[in-house]
């Protein structure tokens, strides 16, 4: 199912829109979707599945998320007999100006958004203290309002005690590999997938030699080409587990895996949930019949 655009309309002049809400079963009014604006959400009460990009785990009461514009995301209920109760802000990466987001005091802004394109998910009890900030920030207005905003970014982009939640392939920006020897590589690795794929090949490919292929690849990305290469099979057995309805056995071998106990383990290793298992649960955002 294709994520929806939402348009996110902000409060008079003000930089960013904060709600508070309660509301019984989600998948009534809330759709697998994604804006240009960053969003804070808080769970104040309520259990279910929450997707975040291609992360999907349960949610519950006191689960604080960070995301990043663009990356689609939905919080559903799993029973609907659940009730529900959020609070989230969301606002533009450049609502204080482009000024304040170069000065040497906003670096650590910079860099927390930068992150916020996979999610960050803070734990407690920090998620309980920056979510009490956010319901008080609700009520507020004028200067004490915009304060309490920047207090908030300050809390978040300090936060140490968290976790990214979707995959470090989904979060990339692609235009960083379409250019030059990556270009290459990334046209050769989907040409591929269930070939067995040989480093010294791809070496060759771009005219290089292994050892300096192996230094080059692991300084652009920062992982070794094999593990990049699990991780490309991984997203490609993701998208056909959610598009298609051809059975584990052949998603494994079209996405490279000769037998099925090597691709479910190397599965869980990344997505920590069986592909069956990942597959009942994206079932959960579509619409029923």
């Amino acid at each position: 199912m294709n994520p929806q655009f939402e348009t996110v309309e902000l409060e008079g002049n003000s930089c960013f829109r904060t709600q508070h809400f309660k509301c019984g079963y989600l998948q009534d009014d809330h759709s697998w979707h994604y804006h240009p604006e960053c969003e804070l959400t808080y769970i104040i009460k309520g259990n279910g599945t929450r997707f975040i990009g291609d992360s999907v785990e349960l949610f519950t009461e006191g689960d604080l998320i960070f995301i990043a514009p663009n990356i689609p995301h939905c919080w559903i209920n799993n029973s609907k007999n659940e009730e529900n109760e959020i609070v989230t802000m969301q606002f533009s990466p450049t609502c204080l100006g482009d000024d304040f987001l170069n000065s040497p005091d906003a670096h650590v802004l910079i860099e927390m958004f930068q992150r916020a394109k996979r999610g960050i998910l803070i734990k407690k009890p920090d998620s309980d203290a920056i979510g009490k900030r956010l319901i008080e920030l609700h009520k507020k207005n004028g200067l004490s309002r915009l304060s309490g905003f920047i207090d908030i970014l300050d809390l978040v982009s300090r936060n140490s005690d968290n976790a990214l939640l979707a995959s470090e392939l989904y979060a990339i920006d692609v235009r960083e590999f379409h250019c030059g020897r990556m270009r290459k590589v990334m046209e050769y690795i989907q040409a591929h997938l269930v070939d067995e794929i040989r480093q010294t090949d791809i070496a060759e490919l771009v005219h290089m030699t292994p050892q300096g292929f192996s230094r080059f690849f692991r300084s652009t990305t920062g992982r070794t080409f094999v593990s990049f290469v699990n991780i490309v099979r991984i997203m490609e057995a993701c998208r056909l587990l959610v598009s298609s309805e051809d059975d584990i056995t052949s998603i494994a071998f079209e996405c490279g895996y000769g037998n099925l106990s090597n691709f479910n383990r190397r599965f869980m290793e990344q997505k920590h949930c069986t592909p069956s298992d990942y597959r009942s649960n994206h079932k959960l955002l579509k619409p029923n019949p």
